[in-house]
């Protein structure tokens, strides 16, 4: 879920969102030794799989053979709910971090969590070689004069300039229409952008999630948008340099499968103020709760985490991980975010290059 910006505690923060398309100086300098994310981790075949028509097949079978496994697909559930639904179909692609080397076994690299306490508190995000602290960052959103906030993640690609985040934090319920503008900080934290403030140049989600959505304002009762809450922003350059420049980028699996799961996100909502970074940790999900193609987690954040990172198989030492899915909603009740599998993928490549 959004946060309406108004509702955020700090002038400080507010007085960081730049209008008018300008941006703040360019960020420090922190070169990245980037690894390749055209020749993705791939089982056989060709390293950048063909595409293949948006709607969704049958899962693949739980037997699969990616190199870098991340444990079991949708949390041992079949694919398709109890009402219906199937989430993206899972496809054989791993994209690695720009640094580090993910842990694949079973557990998390943190302790359980579910508070959404401060990330790593004491620790500067800037410079600090974890990938958790640096790509994750805070999303600024404008519309017919309301303001919003939300939280992505810069992940390893092509440009070096996309965030992942949830397609509701890209295309507006209220307007039904795009955000005018979109904002991203990566590592915000109280008011400071260290690596700046940069502007969306072009962004993507599937049109799954278009289609249900409407649905779904309209009255039909389709929760089928749940399973395709994901969407692509790419941000335009700072003079030469890229975020991944910046901050680096998280690896990305598009499998469906996790060993469990560190979310990052800027929740708003009460007792939070959307200016710290904050997380949950869950070694263990569930899937398909409420009939619904997301998976689950034990995690408190709500309002202004949507668009955060799921990310499995993190190294403790350098923050680099693979994200499997995205928050798309929750709050008391736990969290719950679809998996990325072959729409992601196709959605990705078509505005990276």
């Amino acid at each position: 879920m959004r946060l309406p910006r108004l509702a955020t505690a700090a002038v400080a923060a507010a007085a960081a969102l730049t209008v008018g398309g300008c941006v703040l100086p360019a960020p420090p300098e922190r070169p990245v030794e980037r690894a390749d994310p055209r020749s993705p981790t791939a089982p056989s075949g060709p390293a950048t799989p063909e595409a293949v028509p948006v709607e969704p097949d049958a899962p693949v079978p739980a037997a699969d053979g990616t190199a870098n496994d991340t444990g079991e697909l949708y949390a041992g559930e079949p694919g398709e709910t109890s009402d219906g639904f199937l989430p993206d179909a899972a496809i054989d692609v791993v994209l690695p971090p720009t640094t580090g080397s993910p842990v694949v076994r079973p557990g998390i690299a943190l302790p359980v969590h579910e508070d959404g306490d401060e990330l790593l508190p004491g620790t500067r995000h800037e410079g600090s070689d974890n990938l958790l602290l640096t790509t994750s960052g805070r999303l600024e959103l404008s519309a017919a004069g309301a303001e919003y906030t939300c939280s992505g993640t810069v992940i390893n690609s092509a440009s070096g300039l996309v965030v992942l985040t949830a397609a509701h934090c890209i295309f507006d319920d209220d307007t039904r229409d795009w955000y005018e503008r979109i904002a991203f900080e990566p590592a915000y934290e109280r008011g400071e952008a260290p690596f700046g403030t940069w502007v969306a140049e072009e962004w993507w989600v599937p049109e799954q999630y278009l289609e249900a959505n409407d649905r779904w304002l309209d009255g039909a009762d389709d929760d089928g948008w749940m399973g395709f809450d994901f969407g692509f922003i790419r941000f335009a350059p700072q003079g030469s340099a890229t975020l991944e420049d910046a901050v680096g980028g998280q690896g990305v699996s598009f499998t469906a499968e996790t060993n469990g799961v560190v979310i990052a996100g800027y929740p708003g909502n009460e007792p939070f103020d959307g200016e710290v970074l904050r997380h949950c940790a869950e070694d263990r999900l569930d899937y398909g709760a409420g009939g619904d193609a997301n998976y689950g987690a034990d995690c408190e954040m709500g309002d202004g985490a949507s668009g955060s990172a799921w990310v499995s198989n993190v190294d403790p030492a350098t923050g680099a991980g693979h994200i499997t899915a995205v928050y798309s909603n929750g709050g008391t009740t736990g969290a719950y975010g679809p998996p990325l599998g072959v729409t992601a993928w196709n959605g990705l490549r078509s505005i990276d290059d």
